[in-house]
């Protein structure tokens, strides 16, 4: 596979978003990549008002400019080729997923807010979509995210969280790319419902080991526990990772307005970014 040339960050300057645009200076430098700041734009004024609408649309419009601009600023000054995008109107989910096709190997960042309830059944979860629909690598900064924490500034840590799937394992050459731009230490997870015996534990790896073969001190853990996610979440902690890295199952709209599936309630509840690649 071979490295991302363009970083597409999609924002909405919310504090999961500006978290995401710092995590993205990191990235960039590391794969020596180009970045394009990407904001939707759903102020249209679509309908007949009594009392004229655009000059306060206008005013929102200017606001959001002056953000990208200040963004985009703050990115150059590290030394990275940036550009930015404000897309008129549309679904924001996909536009985004549009606009990733039309770039060259583009990696995506977002943050997300991850509301539940009422709101998520009606509205669904517009990161959850992207990830899950999007044909390029996904990083995902939830709310548990710190903008500018200092050990979020490295990936020298990275947590792969895996079922022995082949959709979990569709995430091994994308995680190997970016090991090999950072020299970014590799722990493996399995969390499994049962006690696994040493002789099976080493048969699962396996696959993993073989295509992980050219990182030396890569770590092979399992965990016993029901509950995969706060697995994976409290071994991210624990770590510590800079990454949390995730193969995901491909799905349709619906299922981001139904539970959150295990892949977005370790990115809702994550202490660091989580890769996500869908197959």
């Amino acid at each position: 596979m071979i490295a991302p040339k363009q970083v597409v960050v999609a924002t909405d300057f919310s504090p999961a978003s500006s978290a995401a645009v710092s995590f993205a200076r990191r990235v960039a430098q590391i794969l020596k990549a180009k970045v394009t700041l990407l904001h939707i734009f759903q102020y249209v004024p679509k309908h007949r008002y009594k009392v004229p609408v655009e000059w306060m649309v206008e005013i929102i419009r200017r606001d959001v400019r002056s953000r990208m601009k200040e963004a985009k600023s703050l990115l150059v000054q590290a030394g990275i080729d940036t550009e930015f995008m404000v897309l008129e109107d549309g679904i924001p989910a996909q536009q985004i997923i549009s606009f990733t096709r039309g770039c060259d190997s583009p990696l995506l960042l977002m943050g997300t807010h991850a509301f539940g309830g009422m709101e998520r059944f009606l509205l669904g979860s517009t990161a959850e979509e992207v990830l899950r629909e999007a044909e390029c690598p996904v990083i995902t900064v939830g709310p548990h995210v710190e903008c500018g924490r200092e050990s979020h500034a490295r990936v020298q840590n990275v947590l792969f969280a895996t079922d022995f799937s082949e959709h979990s394992l569709a995430a091994i050459p994308f995680m190997l790319v970016l090991q090999q731009a950072c020299g970014a230490h590799v722990r493996v997870l399995h969390v499994s419902g049962d006690y696994v015996p040493g002789e099976t534990e080493s048969k699962q790896f396996g696959p993993i080991r073989k295509a992980l073969q050219s990182i030396e001190s890569a770590e092979y853990v399992t965990l016993q526990g029901a509950n995969v996610s706060q697995a994976v979440v409290n071994e991210a902690e624990r770590y510590p990772a800079d990454l949390v890295v995730l193969g995901v199952r491909r799905a349709p709209e619906a299922a981001t307005h139904l539970a959150p599936k295990i892949a977005f309630q370790i990115i809702v509840a994550a202490p660091c970014p989580v890769l996500t690649v869908s197959s």
